[in-house]
């Protein structure tokens, strides 16, 4: 079966001087990864011009971030999730300000504001094997305060971190 595609949003902006990444926890309510934390992001549509565009109409629907107000940086290579069979295209982009997220309820239980040097830091990063689809996997977690960023945010997160557009971001948002 062909995997279904979707578009998420890794986006940066400063906060109090230092460039910070949002994370999401997604509400009990929905069909898919209830409960986890995720990018802001979700399935393709029609009406959508590309993945990219899916990304922002997505991160705009969940946190109120305005599209046009987005610099993308680039896009890092897609992932694949077994257990929902999405092949998730992740784009990053950075806001120029601090933003006022606007979250909506129905999707985000939480807004996770996390300042991308904890993201770094290799202390709060392990792997470890869990059971999914019916078979041992090893996910990669981040452990960020009592939030664990794990599954395909977490091989998001670490393809991110090894990408040279982490330092594009630490650059741009410095010189603000």
């Amino acid at each position: 079966m062909e995997p279904r595609l979707a578009g998420v949003l890794l986006l940066a902006y400063p906060r109090d001087g230092a460039p910070h990444i949002v994370f999401t926890k997604r509400t009990e309510s929905l069909a898919a990864h209830r409960g986890q934390i995720s990018l802001p992001g979700g399935r393709f549509e029609a009406t959508d011009a590309d993945l990219q565009a899916t990304a922002l109409r997505e991160a705009y629907e969940e946190l109120g971030v305005p599209p046009g107000d987005v610099h993308i940086l680039g896009r890092l290579d897609d992932v694949y999730v077994v257990v929902s069979n999405f092949m998730i295209a992740p784009y990053v982009g950075t806001l120029g300000y601090a933003p006022i997220f606007r979250p909506d309820p129905r999707e985000v239980a939480m807004v996770i504001d996390v300042p991308l040097e904890r993201l770094r830091d290799p202390a709060i990063f392990h792997e470890e094997d869990r059971p999914l689809s019916g078979r041992s996997r090893t996910v990669q977690v981040y452990q960020y305060a009592e939030h664990e960023i794990w599954g395909a945010t977490g091989r998001i997160v670490q393809l991110f971190l090894k990408s040279p557009i982490v330092d594009a971001i630490v650059k741009e948002i410095d010189i603000r």
